[in-house]
């Protein structure tokens, strides 16, 4: 059952609904809207150097809010 992340079409929210089997959620949260479609999941990782020191962090990166400590954008709702 994973969970994905949808972006509805009308008012532009992005959003996460857990999924069974090809179970499509049934409408935006903020809106209603049934225009809704899956978007790419960033994913987070962090790459070590030789020494065992963080080299590069994904998960800094792809944060749009400096202050959120979610996982993703769609997580803390900015």
């Amino acid at each position: 059952m994973p969970i994905y992340e949808y972006r509805c079409q009308e008012c532009k929210k992005d959003f996460e609904c857990l999924v069974f089997r090809n179970q499509e959620p049934e409408g935006c949260p903020s809106c209603s809207s049934s225009k809704v479609s899956r978007i790419m999941s960033a994913c987070g990782f962090v790459s070590k150097g030789g020494g065992g020191e963080t080299v590069s962090s994904s998960a800094s990166v792809g944060s749009s809010c400096g202050g959120c400590s979610a996982s993703s954008c769609g997580g803390c709702g900015h």
